[in-house]
């Protein structure tokens, strides 16, 4: 009986039967009883153990995770964080599903209204916030937030926002990380063109871009405009009219027609007129401004805080440096956009207790995120420990100007975007008046919002 035992268990065990029967044949009878109990004891143990840890499996809630930031997070720093929140939470599986960010966005906003494809938690872009409000697929924070009012940690409250349609104070997401936008110049091509020092105010940064392009062959700025870049108009558009002093929305309602409006409009119909800028803008990615930038064709781009990485890879820490987006002048605060990582809660999820855990848990760790992330300033309300220089500087930066981020909660995105871009293209490729520019997308926003 023990023989039978033996020889259907052992090669759990690692043992052949050749190994076996030797071993037997030089043991007493006593031991060789023992053996054979040993081989039979033994894998029943280790099959127990892969049992009950199916068991427990079985038994937990598992939550999916949908989120486009495996890609852009160094290592596995989100695998980690999940499983360092499953060794805390036994009852809860934490399952990542990975997607593009276009594929996430035209899941949630494009998907059938309401469902999210067994999603529990969503990483969200803020700009997808009224929509996905007005189908009902986020599930209100407010009452989760009451309760954690009175526990002693409540780092992470002061950063929520409070975006949403009508006007309604229900908070509906947690800010996670944030990313700045500065102006990155290109040492070697500033220096080719005389300049010791990046531009300082909008009229430096003109006389540099003409300077790069007359004197050196090169391009003073690209812009990357194509509607494949979600954030193309935010960054490379808007940019400059936030540090121009200038608001799109003013009291909720489109506010184009305004003079640091104009004057943006007008100082990129100039940029383009005088050929200071890199051919084919409306076709161009981040990912082609930025080999540009790198290789030298440019002098100048406005560009995420994310991209210093990508940049120290092929240059260098000192081949470009980054500073303020110049203003009108001087005398204000520099004022820099942010893009962001927000988690919420979907509203179909079974799970909604739990992943409410897991994502204050994720909250609590943002530093951890924002560093792997190459965020600045990274989380809301947490510090940040620098020693990079450059990283070290865009947080000087940071702290010494205001941040802006318009368009959360803010309806009909996509449509908005296309007005501006089909505008600025009639504009630089039709001759059409800054002013006129300004007048007919402020129309135009006007008739599209609700």
């Amino acid at each position: 009986m023990a023989c039978l035992h033996t020889c259907s268990v052992f090669p759990l065990m690692g043992y052949t039967r050749s190994m076996i029967k030797k071993i037997l044949k030089n043991l007493s009878m006593v031991d060789r009883i023992l053996f054979g109990l040993a081989l039979i004891i033994l894998p029943l143990g280790f099959l127990i153990k892969i049992s009950t840890k199916a068991i427990r499996e079985a038994q937990a809630s598992t939550l999916v995770f949908t989120q486009w930031w495996q890609d852009e997070l160094k290592d596995d720093t989100l695998k980690r964080i999940v499983s360092e929140f499953e060794s805390n939470n036994p009852g809860i599986i934490i399952k990542l599903e990975h997607l593009s960010y276009q594929k996430m966005e035209d899941r949630l906003l494009k998907g059938v209204p309401g469902e999210i494809h067994g999603s529990d938690i969503l990483a969200l872009d803020p700009r997808w916030l009224y929509e996905l409000i007005r189908q009902d697929m986020l599930k209100p924070l407010g009452p989760y937030i009451e309760k954690t009012k009175t526990m002693e940690n409540r780092m992470f409250i002061p950063g929520l926002p409070s975006d949403s349609p009508q006007g309604s104070e229900a908070v509906w997401a947690f800010p996670v990380v944030s990313f700045m936008v500065p102006l990155f110049y290109n040492v070697e091509v500033l220096q080719a063109a005389g300049f010791d020092r990046p531009p300082k105010t909008r009229a430096d940064f003109l006389h540099y871009a003409r300077t790069i392009t007359n004197s050196t062959g090169r391009y003073g700025m690209a812009l990357a405009l194509s509607p494949e870049d979600p954030h193309s108009l935010y960054v490379d558009v808007y940019s400059w009219i936030w540090a121009a002093g200038g608001v799109l929305f003013q009291g909720g309602k489109p506010n184009v027609s305004s003079p640091p409006i104009h004057e943006t409009l007008g100082f990129l119909d100039t940029l383009h007129k005088e050929g200071l800028l890199s051919p084919d803008l409306f076709s161009k990615t981040r990912a082609q401004k930025l080999e540009e930038f790198a290789q030298g064709t440019i002098g100048m781009m406005v560009a995420s805080v994310q991209d210093i990485h990508t940049l120290q890879q092929q240059m260098g820490d000192t081949g470009f440096g980054i500073t303020t987006i110049p203003g009108l002048d001087m005398s204000s605060k520099p004022v820099f956009g942010l893009t962001s990582w927000y988690t919420g809660i979907s509203q179909q999820s079974k799970y909604q207790d739990q992943a409410w855990a897991f994502i204050t848990f994720l909250a609590e760790r943002s530093s951890r995120l924002a560093i792997a992330s190459h965020a600045v300033p990274g989380n809301w309300n947490g510090t940040r420990s620098l020693k990079e220089d450059l990283y070290a500087k865009a947080y000087d930066m940071y702290e010494g100007g205001e941040v802006m981020q318009e368009f959360i909660g803010t309806p009909q995105i996509h449509s908005l975007e296309t007005i501006v871009r089909e505008e600025l293209y009639t504009m630089f490729t039709q001759g059409q008046d800054p002013a006129a520019t300004a007048a007919s997308i402020q129309t135009q926003w006007e008739e599209a919002l609700p």
